[in-house]
C-alpha cells in the first residue's frame, strides 16, 4: 500500500555555486528583478546539466552569467532547501578568477565585496551559514 500524496519524494534540482575569492573579496551578483528572490544578491551559479559534473556546471554558469573563467577549487559546503515544491540542492565551490573581467550578463550587477561587507547585502536565506563561515575563515586576512 502506498503512502499519502504528501509522502511522495519531491524533485531535486542539483545546482553548482561559485564562491569566487580574490584575497579578502568575493564576487557577488544581483539577481534580476523577474527572478526568484528578485534583486537579492547571490554567489553565481545555477542548475547542473545531467551530463556534467558540479565543477563543470560552476565553470559554465560563471562564464554565462559574468563572462569570466574560473578555476573551480574545493567544495566548501552543500545545502538542500525546499522551495516551491522541489528540493534545491546547492553545492558551493571555492573558486578563483583566471580570465576575463566580470560583467553583468545574466544579472543586474556584479561587484567584488570585502568578506566583512557580505553581511550588508541581502542574500537568500540559504546563504547565511555560508557567509558566516567565509567571514570566520577569511575575515582575519590582511588586505
Amino acid at each position: 500500500m502506498s503512502g499519502p500524496e504528501s509522502e511522495r519524494a519531491l524533485p531535486v534540482i542539483p545546482c553548482g555555486v561559485a564562491v569566487i575569492r580574490r584575497g579578502r573579496e568575493f564576487l557577488i551578483a544581483q539577481r534580476k528583478a523577474n527572478d526568484t528572490f528578485p534583486l537579492f544578491w547571490e554567489f553565481p551559479g545555477g542548475k547542473k546539466n545531467s551530463d556534467e559534473t558540479f565543477e563543470a556546471c560552476v565553470a559554465r554558469e560563471v562564464r554565462e552569467e559574468l563572462g569570466v573563467d574560473v578555476h573551480v577549487g574545493k567544495k566548501i559546503g552543500e545545502l538542500r532547501r525546499e522551495h516551491h515544491g522541489r528540493i534545491i540542492w546547492l553545492n558551493f565551490y571555492l573558486c578563483s578568477k583566471t580570465a576575463g573581467e566580470p560583467r553583468a550578463i545574466e544579472c543586474e550587477k556584479c561587484v567584488w565585496v570585502d568578506v566583512e561587507e557580505l553581511k550588508n547585502y541581502l542574500f537568500p536565506p540559504a546563504n547565511e551559514k555560508l557567509i558566516e563561515g567565509l567571514v570566520a575563515e577569511f575575515g582575519g586576512i590582511k588586505q
